[in-house]
């Protein structure tokens, strides 16, 4: 008998130890991947020169279109140009916070506040295009309240839930040494937008 008990205790003691080790990992992981994030949340606090074009699937309450994207970011100043195949219904949004003009494809030119509006009013599509200029590089919309976030070992966010909104980061491509997404999945509800992006630019001045 008193061999089993010292054999049960030397177990236990083996296990204690390895548990121990393997909280010791986890919670160093959880600490190289704070700081990776904070690092990644870093390298784009001056990212506010850029361009992307790319392809948006869009499909509100089982209706839907595919489009494509060519999004220009100059500090506050925005201009994204969307357009269906063969270049049929071409609109152009440009501006920037409190004044924000679309130019629909009959030549038309539509203004208001905020892109949301313009979007909902003529194209039919209510989606969050003021946060959509902060996910599009990977960080949460500053407006909007981050209702969770999961963070993966390099730092960059696999998910961001903000306003109801489901924002997944699918796939990433290194851009002059900075990652930044390649197919970002967003859903609220009924509301859903896939975006496929490619040929990034960085303007560094």
């Amino acid at each position: 008998m008193m061999a089993i008990s010292w054999r049960r205790l030397a177990v236990v003691a083996v296990l204690a130890v390895l548990f121990g080790a393997s909280g010791c990992a986890l919670l160093v992981d959880e600490e190289e991947r704070a700081d990776a994030h904070a690092e990644f949340v870093e390298e784009r606090k001056d990212l506010l020169r850029w361009s992307v074009s790319g392809r948006a699937a869009v499909r509100v309450n089982g209706e839907g279109a595919t489009l494509s994207l060519r999004w220009q970011q100059r500090d506050e100043v925005f201009d994204i140009n969307l357009s269906g195949p063969f270049g049929a219904g071409a609109v152009r949004v440009s501006g920037q916070p409190g004044a924000v003009v679309l130019n629909d494809g009959s030549g038309q030119a539509h203004s208001a506040p905020d892109p949301e509006s313009l979007f909902a009013t003529h194209t039919g599509y209510d989606l969050p295009v003021s946060a959509l200029r902060y996910w599009i590089v990977g960080l949460p919309a500053e407006e909007l309240e981050v209702g969770d976030k999961d963070i993966d070992a390099r730092g960059r966010p696999r998910q961001i839930v903000q306003n109801g909104w489901q924002v997944e980061f699918r796939r990433w491509e290194s851009v002059e040494g900075i990652y930044m997404p390649s197919r970002i999945d967003i859903q609220k509800s009924a509301k859903q937008l896939r975006v496929a992006l490619s040929s990034w630019q960085i303007d560094d001045e």
